[in-house]
């Protein structure tokens, strides 16, 4: 069963996950860009932004079915995600932040 957005189970939840993604939730996110022929440019799991990484994909998306799967894959996990089209007006690449500060902002 899905918890209400908002609720006190939904803000427990966010809570028990804490700021960090896990490693096997990294490989996973891994794995799903490695699949669209994206790679994962950096990861900080030591760090100021610990559980942090940054995808990198070449535009336009090739599969946009899989990227979309990516990107709910990621509000399911409720992983905090910062989609950058780089490039404007003539786009050359993605890039998506992944983070689970709670109360920050990503890229800072």
């Amino acid at each position: 069963m899905e918890t209400r957005r908002g609720s006190i189970e939904a803000i427990k939840e966010i809570v028990r996950l804490g700021n960090r993604i896990s490693v096997d939730e990294m490989a996973k996110i891994s794995d799903m860009a490695l699949a669209l022929d994206g790679s994962i440019t950096s990861v900080d799991p030591d760090g100021d932004w610990c559980g942090t990484g940054r995808i990198r994909f070449k535009w336009p998306p090739k599969k946009n079915e899989e990227f979309i799967k990516l990107l709910d894959h990621l509000v399911r996990s409720r992983i905090n995600h910062e989609v950058l089209i780089n490039g404007i007006p003539v786009p050359d690449h993605i890039i998506i932040n992944v983070s689970r500060q709670i109360g920050q902002r990503l890229g800072r």
